[in-house]
């Protein structure tokens, strides 16, 4: 491919200057390249109508000829233009979420090319909320494909940085615009059948949908990979937002995966291996080897969202030989967030849910009702977390205590048909997190038992048998307290 004399400008989208912008419109008009700014990620521009113009962006991106554009318009008028109907569903996606980080699948009109739609009767639509793409968009006086501006099969670019590392010398112009502010490429909807299926996860979320229509489906290329699909959306079949290094992703309890992550780290390490690990705010601090990128607050996924790119991207200049990522949750925008690490990854790993232990003296009292809290609490927050009891010095089968059957029922939590279990060695190894009501139990299992020093902490919790039923309700409140305090770190 021939070097192109790249020209890079500065815009800002709250004082725009229409000189440079007109410039990089008339770039457009006669069928060359613009590398814009949207709210999503960085888009590479070229006239939807001019089968030339878009052969170009294939070839600066490297982009396979059976993966279809998206075409970005300014307004519902040129839609009429481009689409052969506009269904009423799509109307009403429109008004709630155009501009917006939204596209949507409508049967095309001639005007469209296949070199477009990859060979389909459908094209891929959207109007972008930021005000550079809107502007450039309008001046243009034509609908514009727009990839992601990034070479295909890396990491899409969030800044003008990103842009240039990977297309200075390809394209005509390059508008730095600032940072985006999503993060992540729009949701692709397809819209031309009954119900609303997402054929690509991204900022307008499946959930939100469901708010205006009642039902909408995901694409099965969602839930699994599959080279052999004809894809209706970019993004469903090859493997995208790839950084140079291995990138392996651990799926499961979150306390699982720090732990796991930890333990493959060191090993990767005294291979000689250089290894990078992405961590949540919650989570960072965890890591004492390693090159650790935090990627955002777990507590709110849009951090997330808008900084993946930007992680992956870093690690390419950290030299980093493999990656090792946490999962997410994969509810509303956590799903787009899981969509784009499982196509980046080359590795996944399931670790299954986590097995906690509580252990007292006799089973009776403390751990059982440790045991009963915390499986409420759990289920109220709708985590997938198996929870047992047992006691160092516990007699098999007997009930517990009167006291701390009374002291949970006041907190609508039933232990009446508990029975008491004496700790083994294979109750410990079974567990994951063993979660001691002293730390003299603690001593006692470390000197009886190897293996548990990774595994084991321990509470201050005083024995309350013998004592009133005002002892047991507050040895029942302090329990509480201390298991909300573990899980609201988000370590559990």
């Amino acid at each position: 491919m021939d070097i192109i004399n790249t020209k890079i400008v500065k815009i800002n989208p709250n004082n725009i200057d229409y000189e440079i912008l007109s410039e990089a419109a008339l770039i457009i008009q006669n069928g060359g390249t613009v590398i814009f700014p949207t709210e999503t990620v960085y888009g590479l521009g070229a006239n939807a109508l001019n089968e030339k113009a878009c052969d170009k962006i294939y070839k600066a991106k490297g982009r396979p000829g059976d993966n279809p554009l998206i075409v970005h318009i300014n307004s519902m008028e040129e839609l009429n233009d481009l689409v052969e109907e506009i269904p009423e569903n799509a109307k009403i996606l429109a008004d709630k979420f155009w501009p917006g980080p939204l596209t949507m699948i409508f049967h095309k009109r001639d005007i469209i090319s296949y070199k477009i739609t990859a060979g389909l009767e459908t094209v891929a639509v959207r109007m972008p909320e930021n005000k550079i793409a809107q502007e450039l968009i309008r001046l243009s006086k034509c609908p514009i494909a727009a990839p992601s501006a990034n070479t295909s099969g890396k990491p899409s670019p969030t800044s003008a940085e990103h842009v240039i590392e990977d297309m200075l010398g390809k394209v005509d112009m390059i508008i730095d615009g600032g940072s985006c502010e999503i993060g992540l490429e729009s949701s692709v909807i397809d819209i031309t059948s009954e119900i609303p299926t997402v054929l690509r996860p991204g900022g307008v979320t499946k959930e939100d949908i469901e708010k205006l229509f009642g039902k909408c489906d995901y694409d099965p290329a969602i839930i699994k990979s599959d080279e052999n699909i004809v894809p209706k959306s970019p993004g469903q079949k090859y493997r995208h937002y790839s950084p140079k290094a291995e990138l392996i992703l651990y799926k499961g309890d979150l306390h699982k995966t720090v732990k796991e992550i930890k333990k493959d780290c060191k090993r990767y390490i005294s291979e000689g291996k250089k290894v990078g690990i992405i961590a949540s705010e919650q989570t960072g601090n965890l890591y004492d080897e390693g090159i650790v990128k935090v990627v955002g607050d777990r507590n709110n996924p849009l951090t997330v969202a808008s900084g993946l790119f930007n992680v992956l991207r870093s690690f390419d200049s950290s030299e980093a030989d493999i990656i090792l990522s946490e999962a997410f949750d994969d509810k509303g925008i956590g799903k787009a967030i899981m969509n784009r690490l499982e196509k980046a990854s080359s590795k996944k790993i399931e670790l299954g849910k986590l097995r906690v232990l509580f252990v007292c003296t006799g089973n009776t009292c403390r751990s059982p009702m440790a045991e009963g809290i915390m499986k409420h609490i759990i289920d109220k927050r709708g985590l997938d977390i198996e929870i047992s009891s047992a006691g160092i010095s516990a007699v098999d089968g007997q009930s517990a205590s009167k006291n701390a059957v009374l002291a949970l029922k006041e907190m609508s939590i039933d232990i009446s048909s508990h029975k008491s279990r004496q700790v083994s060695k294979e109750i410990l190894d079974r567990a994951d997190l063993i979660l001691t009501m002293t730390s003299q139990h603690k001593e006692i299992l470390l000197r009886s038992f190897k293996g548990l020093e990774d595994k084991i902490y321990s509470f201050n919790i005083q024995d309350p048998y013998g004592g009133s039923y005002n002892v047991y309700k507050a040895c029942s409140e302090e329990i509480k307290n201390e298991i909300l305090k573990i899980l609201d770190r988000q370590i559990i």
